[in-house]
């Protein structure tokens, strides 16, 4: 009876038993995290589109998710809606470093180990729903820190250095807009204007309409306000609104295709494989959540005028955005070159510029307004510098060379030789090789490499101020709504 006693004083309640294994799943699971991003960290593979957040290596964030218009209370509703959109840009962005880990680090993790990554997030998960200071914790450290170097501000005298940075952004907009005046037979051709034109309608069609705005009123009532699309319907919707390409085409660095690794290491573009990368993305407007459409291409080079071009450089890009309000119809267009530069927005007549806001930084550039008419848009871009000259609508594209629509997110992980993968992007963000002769005079405004091609999530898009092309608010800092229908 004594042995027995003992015995059964020395068993732990139940309830500790428990709690003692799920600290030490808990636990091994951080262990795991650990063990991939040290082989990620070490082969220089770390993708750098969303951003990581300190103490939870097991989640990462973009700016949309970061805004405090988004953020949900650390005991509301959609928390943990918020938390599993976290989890799935991690899991994404791991998708892509394990790809393009050299095939002995992949073996030392094993083959199963993106399954194990998935249900060591889970538990982990569990763990902070379960904890009220996780949850304030996790809200605390979940940013996106800016691309802008103040260090590199502070070296550069900037209060001084950026009065002629001003300037010069003030002479550009001016020259822009006087180009935009032009009517379009005005504008100047070296070469010939080449059409690049959306795939054919494949099956099933394009959304239409009623389908679309009942989707996008719908999602108001989703966590978040967001609309959960299938992967069949976002390649819908941007096939729906894929623009045409209308290009001043002198040879073939005035052409659209596909980034490749080369041979000598160095990224180029396969001109005869036309390609436009796509992706959904969201904004906030108004207390709304909206859906928009990122459209990329890419070219070459940007060749050299001269001797001295310091804007010149391998690869060059641009980025289209359309903006989608609640009911479906475009609301904005803007766009930018794919280094985050030339960044312009084109409203439609339902909104219309905020008076100034007096912030020392560039105005935003506004050298069109539209109203979408019938057809698709079509983007008008001038020889050599692919600067965007014009946007206008037109319902015959037929007539051109058509191009393939691709998921962004491919150029994460490239092949190369001998089955070995990785990614355009280096984990900072940038294209190596694609630097330009700027940096060595535009660095006082604090941007690494201007000039750069960028990743997604990457772009900052002002000299003189702070910007980014994925601001959660970058339209209602500048625009509201008319009203207009």
């Amino acid at each position: 009876m004594t042995l027995a006693l003992a015995a059964c004083a020395a068993r732990p309640p139940a309830g500790e038993a428990v709690f003692d294994a799920v600290n030490a799943r808990v636990e091994a699971c951080r262990d795991l995290y650990r063990s991939v991003d040290a082989r990620t960290e070490a082969a220089g593979v770390a993708d750098g589109q969303s951003a990581r957040i300190d103490g939870f290596p097991y989640l990462r964030i973009e700016r949309f998710f970061a805004a405090d218009a988004v953020k949900p209370a650390a005991d509301g509703d959609d928390f943990e809606a918020w938390v599993r959109h976290l989890q799935a840009l991690d899991r994404r962005a791991r998708h892509f470093e394990l790809q393009n880990l050299p095939a002995d680090l992949r073996s030392e993790l094993g083959a199963d180990v993106a399954g194990r990554l998935s249900a060591c997030a889970d538990v982990l998960i569990d763990a902070v729903l379960d904890s009220p200071d996780d949850r304030k914790v996790l809200l605390e450290n979940a940013r996106v820190l800016d691309d802008y170097s103040i260090a590199k501000r502070v070296f550069g005298l900037y209060p001084f250095t950026s009065v002629p940075f001003i300037s010069g952004v003030e002479a550009y907009q001016k020259s822009t807009r006087e180009e935009f005046d032009r009517s379009l037979d005005a504008l100047a051709v070296a070469g010939r204007l080449v059409r690049y034109v959306p795939p054919p309608a494949p099956a099933p069609a394009p959304i239409a309409a009623p389908a679309l705005e009942a989707k996008l009123r719908g999602a108001q009532r989703e966590p978040l306000g967001m609309p959960s699309l299938s992967a069949l319907e976002r390649e819908r919707l941007l096939e729906t609104f894929a623009p045409v390409y209308e290009i001043d085409v002198v040879d073939d660095n005035d052409r659209i295709g596909a980034p490749f690794w080369a041979d000598d290491g160095n990224p180029s573009v396969d001109v005869r494989r036309p390609v436009v990368f796509g992706r959904v993305a969201h904004t906030r407007f108004e207390g709304r959540t909206l859906v928009q459409l990122v459209y990329s291409a890419w070219f070459p080079s940007r060749p050299a005028e001269g001797d001295f071009d310091m804007l010149s450089g391998r690869l060059d890009g641009i980025t289209l955005r359309i903006t989608l309000a609640a009911d479906g119809r475009p609301l904005m267009y803007d766009s930018m070159h794919n280094c985050g530069c030339y960044h312009m927005f084109v409203p439609t007549t339902r909104l219309r510029e905020r008076p100034p806001s007096g912030r020392y930084e560039e105005p935003p550039l506004v050298p069109q307004r539209v109203s979408p008419g019938p057809g698709r848009v079509v983007l008008r871009l001038a020889h050599r510098t692919h600067y965007l000259q014009r946007l206008y609508f037109d319902d015959q594209v037929s007539a051109g060379q058509a191009y393939s629509i691709a998921d962004d997110d491919s150029l994460r992980s490239l092949p190369k030789a001998h089955g070995q993968r990785r990614s355009l992007f280096e984990p900072d963000g940038l294209v190596r090789g694609t630097e330009r002769g700027e940096r060595w005079f535009f660095w006082p405004m604090g941007i690494a490499e201007p000039g750069a091609m960028r990743q997604w999530g990457r772009h900052a898009t002002l000299f003189v101020g702070l910007r980014h092309f994925d601001d959660a608010d970058l339209i209602e800092r500048y625009f509201v709504s008319t009203g207009n229908d």
